[in-house]
């Protein structure tokens, strides 16, 4: 008849008492385990994880519990404590003493108090079994909730084919003079804008530089372009003193200036003004000339190669092997050995490939300065590309495009999903019956 805790019972504790001519070993123990807890500390020390309406019933028989106590004589509380120290002692247990009981109106009172908790715990957990019960249409209700944007964002991203040009080549000029043990110097192009302070002495300092770079291009010893640089320094004018001034220049060069600048003030012990000027205008002379020279060889390859790439001829009607055939017909032109004859069969196979592919004549990733990537975003960050273009039009124009089939793409879905669900709400419909016995047994076996 006794029942584990948060379980219902019909069972009265006062009646069990009376029933009995000695109080149960579980309520005697029971019962003297808290009196030894409350003699011995302030409190019951609870665990943190005990649901809210437990602390708030426990709370509650804790101070029935101290009330009751309070009933008891000393030598009761001084008994039962005895008997709860000595619980496991076998030889204690078999003396009169352990046999001993309070008088039966403690037991009865204290077992209306243990009732009173029961029913509290029951009460508890009949409301924590109403909370826990699971909404069965929780998910459809959320998926109807939810509406994701699946749209995509458009994307035009320039190519720099130059930019990849120059690079190219000037890293290649760079690694042969490695090779040599030799210094290439870096000829980027990036130029940015430098401000100049141009007052009072830093005017008569700029007046005096510009007219120096002017001579220095004059110089026997000036570099093969030095007319058009000092052209172009003409072409330049100091403003009035107050007036400061930005002038575009190449990044990586006055990087270099301003390291060879740092180098020479290092070794001014010793040196007079005229010495530091004759060292700093013959590194820095080398330096801008060596950069310009790189940068100009750079371009002349980068023109080069586009020259190359446009000057392909459309061949209508002409196989790779006819190509082949007419490069080893010139072979023997340019070389000391014979050649050697062509085989046939691969012949036969560059006979099936015509000489300029569909839509590779003059490609524009050869002869464009710049291109257009035209790419598509979606809500996930994830990116597409769609392709190559020589404008930016036609880079938003491809994007339109797949952007409609997407989107057509797009409620073809959501309709085939609408009718699917529509098929899958019919047949819950015809099993609704079945469904209901389910959420009904489920909700009985929580009670």
């Amino acid at each position: 008849c006794v029942q584990p805790p948060r379980r219902s019972s019909n069972c009265s504790f006062s009646a069990m008492a009376r029933s009995m001519s000695l109080l149960p070993m579980v309520l005697l123990a029971l019962g003297a385990w808290m009196l030894s807890s409350l003699t011995s500390q302030s409190g019951f020390v609870m665990n943190s994880a005990t649901p809210r309406g437990s602390k708030v019933a426990m709370r509650g028989f804790k101070d029935d519990f101290y009330a009751w106590k309070e009933t008891l004589s000393s030598e009761d509380q001084a008994l039962l404590l005895k008997q709860a120290q000595n619980e496991f002692n076998k030889k204690f247990r078999a003396s009169d003493e352990f046999k001993k009981s309070v008088s039966e109106d403690k037991i009865e009172s204290f077992g209306k108090v243990l009732q009173k908790f029961f029913d509290n715990e029951r009460e508890d957990y009949k409301k924590d079994v109403a909370m826990k019960t699971p909404d069965y249409d929780a998910l459809q209700k959320k998926a109807n909730q939810v509406a994701y944007d699946f749209s995509l964002k458009r994307a035009v991203i320039e190519v720099d084919r130059d930019a990849d040009r120059r690079w190219s080549f000037a890293t290649d000029k760079m690694k042969l003079a490695e090779d040599k043990d030799e210094v290439a110097p870096n000829s980027a192009p990036l130029e940015e804008m430098y401000l100049f302070a141009n007052d009072g002495e830093n005017h008569t300092n700029n007046v005096k530089q510009l007219e120096n770079m002017k001579k220095a291009m004059e110089d026997a010893s000036a570099p093969a372009d030095a007319a058009k640089i000092k052209k172009m320094l003409d072409g330049f004018k100091i403003p009035a003193a107050g007036e400061d001034f930005a002038v575009k220049l190449p990044r990586k060069l006055i990087d270099d200036l301003k390291n060879t600048a740092g180098g020479i003030a290092a070794q001014k012990e010793g040196k007079s003004d005229s010495e530091l000027d004759e060292m700093w205008w013959k590194q820095a002379g080398e330096l801008v000339a060596g950069y310009y020279k790189q940068r100009e060889e750079v371009e002349k390859d980068v023109e080069g190669l586009k020259k190359f790439f446009r000057s392909q001829k459309d061949m209508p009607g002409k196989t790779k092997a006819d190509i082949v055939k007419q490069i080893w017909k010139e072979l023997p032109k340019h070389m000391d050995t014979p050649v050697a004859p062509l085989d046939e069969e691969m012949l036969v196979d560059l006979a099936k490939e015509p000489a300029v592919i569909e839509g590779e004549f003059k490609h524009s990733w050869g002869t464009a300065e710049k291109l257009y990537k035209s790419e598509a975003i979606d809500s996930f960050g994830n990116r597409y590309l769609l392709g190559v273009f020589e404008n930016k039009a036609e880079a938003e124009k491809a994007f339109d495009a797949w952007n409609k089939e997407y989107e057509q793409a797009g409620k073809d879905v959501k309709e085939n999903l609408k009718n699917w669900a529509k098929q899958q709400e019919a047949e819950l419909a015809e099993e609704q019956d079945s469904v209901d016995r389910i959420r009904k047994a489920l909700e009985e076996a929580r009670r």
